[in-house]
């Protein structure tokens, strides 16, 4: 079972919880179903914060929602293959999906995917 859908409600969840706007980050697909007017880009940002869009439903083939795009009401549909990432508006935290960059199961290099943050060099100088 795959666990993006459950990280990607987690991560709207959040945003939500906090008062930040939820945004979405996805590729255009085939499968994808969204305006005509935004599909001309490979990638495109959609705000899913509950005043800018109805019926939010995220699930193992997708997220879908109702939205108003120019004036008119319209039903997008984002393939779960095709969300590169789910984030709030204000502070860019979020997650953030990378197919290329999973670590093999049973993989012993650990330092892989945790490194140590660097202290900040003291802007004091010692005085005598």
């Amino acid at each position: 079972m795959d666990k993006k859908p459950y990280l990607i409600r987690a991560i709207y969840d959040w945003c939500i919880d906090n008062e930040n706007t939820p945004y979405v980050m996805s590729l255009v697909e085939k499968k994808t179903l969204i305006p005509e007017a935004i599909s001309k880009s490979k990638e495109i940002v959609l705000n899913l914060s509950p005043q800018s869009i109805q019926n939010l439903y995220i699930d193992d083939d997708g997220i879908s929602f109702k939205s108003r795009f120019s004036g008119n009401s319209f039903n997008v549909f984002l393939p779960i293959t095709s969300i590169l990432g789910v984030y709030a508006k204000e502070s860019g935290d979020g997650i953030f999906f990378s197919e290329d960059k999973k670590v093999p199961p049973g993989s012993k290099n650990i330092n892989q995917s945790i490194s140590k943050p660097k202290k900040p060099k003291s802007h004091l100088t010692i005085v005598k």
